[in-house]
């Protein structure tokens, strides 16, 4: 009976012991396997955080290959390169690290600046205005110093000057406002809305229009002012705001643009000062007796401030200055020599030389037009000169302002995108 007893103590403390046993192998074998989770989703994150950095420090390094020229002359960032080639710089980056390392797969790699073209000219708009914000708007003034300083009372080429042409045609095809479609000046005023009860804006240090206007003036020739480099058009802000293919239709059509701009102001001065007012209706009743004299008094007004608007614009190309609301001492055009003819080289002078430069004008008529057209006219030049002076083959649709790039590392996709930002200017 005792035996019995005793033996069956021993079988239920062994029973209780081997429990025990199991219970801590168990407890033991999920520990572990915790454990080599923890390692590996350590491994996993910290090979995946090795990744997205890899991926990243490639995405830069892609971007340091800017084109110089383009930035050394336009202070602009492009990336001249195929998706191929750039996958194939990718590849080579990440696996100047991942091919030391046999445990490391790396697969699926490819870069494209497809989603960076300058088909939209947003990117550039952007980097024009990071560049004037951080130092360059400064630069840009010392280059114009023309556009504020006194008049120099000659253009640097004459208004007869042909200029240049440009009739390549692949060059021509390629330019990237060709995709754009064109406005004339009144469309583009008629867009321009509220804004033209503000051009004082046009002058206002600081806002986006007036820092675009300034890249221009200061980057490029006109026809009062020189540029520094090697330039074809020697009219390029007017090619900007005309888009001809010539500098003589250029300096044409941007000299409109500004008969144009002054012709209401100079009807307004005509029928607010009374000496003028008077000479108009006594012209018309000598013209037109009667009832008719008071359309024949709006007709001479018409024609009268056209023939100032057509010397004003040839003033303003000789280097002379024209202010935006006349008055006694700058009305050049007396009513017995009215000549509306657009000789280009016919000028009357008032008795005071004042107001806006041609700089001046060509600001507000910047301030006027579309800001995609403007940059992209600007991506135009930059390819004409580029085309001229560095690589006959170049083309702005080859280049991109960023990249998107993407590789398979131990099956796990990495991604990045890098955009160019504008540089301080120092």
């Amino acid at each position: 009976m005792r035996c019995s007893r005793f033996g069956n103590t021993i079988r239920g403390a062994c029973s209780r012991r081997g429990s025990s046993a199991v219970f801590l192998s168990v407890i033991m074998s999920a520990l572990v396997a915790v454990c080599f989770a923890f390692i590996y989703s350590t491994l996993e994150y910290t090979a995946a955080s090795r990744a997205d950095a890899l991926m990243d420090l490639s995405g830069d390094s892609l971007l340091a290959e800017y084109d110089r020229d383009v930035y050394e002359g336009y202070h602009l960032f492009l990336l001249r390169s195929d998706d191929r080639e750039l996958s194939r710089k990718l590849r080579g980056y990440l696996g100047y690290t991942f091919n030391q390392e046999p445990s490391v797969s790396l697969t699926d790699v490819r870069a494209s600046g497809a989603a960076f073209t300058l088909a939209d000219p947003a990117p550039i708009r952007q980097q024009i205005q990071d560049f004037m914000q951080s130092g360059g708007a400064l630069l840009m003034r010392q280059a114009a110093g023309s556009e504020d300083g006194a008049s120099s009372g000659a253009p640097v080429i004459s208004d007869t000057d042909a200029g240049r042409a440009l009739r390549h045609g692949p060059t021509i095809a390629s330019l990237p406002s060709r995709q754009l479609p064109e406005q004339d000046f009144l469309t583009r005023i008629q867009a321009a809305g509220e804004r033209l009860s503000d051009l004082d804006s046009a002058f206002t240090d600081g806002t986006q229009r007036y820092l675009l206007a300034s890249y221009v003036l200061g980057m490029f020739n006109s026809t009062t002012r020189t540029a520094d480099g090697d330039h074809f058009f020697y009219r390029e802000v007017e090619y900007i705001l005309s888009g001809k293919l010539t500098d003589r239709e250029n300096r044409k059509k941007t000299a409109s643009e500004i008969r144009a701009l002054r012709l209401a102001p100079n009807i307004a001065f005509l029928y607010s000062d009374p000496e003028k007012s008077e000479a108009l209706a006594a012209a018309a009743q000598i013209l037109v007796p009667g009832a008719g004299a008071v359309a024949a008094q709006a007709a001479l007004a018409s024609a009268w401030a056209y023939a100032e608007s057509v010397n004003d614009a040839n003033l303003l190309m000789k280097g002379y200055r024209v202010p935006l609301t006349k008055d006694e001492e700058s009305w050049a055009i007396s009513l017995e020599n009215i000549d509306s003819r657009d000789t280009g080289s016919r000028v009357v002078h008032p008795r005071r030389d004042k107001g806006l430069t041609y700089e001046q004008y060509l600001r507000i008529l910047l301030f006027l037009q579309d800001e995609d057209m403007t940059c992209a006219r600007i991506l135009d030049l930059i390819q004409i000169n580029m085309r001229k002076n560095v690589d006959g083959r170049f083309l702005i649709g080859e280049c991109c302002s960023g990249v998107a790039a993407q590789a398979e590392v131990n099956g796990r996709s990495h991604r990045c995108e890098k955009l160019y930002q504008a540089l301080p200017y120092r």
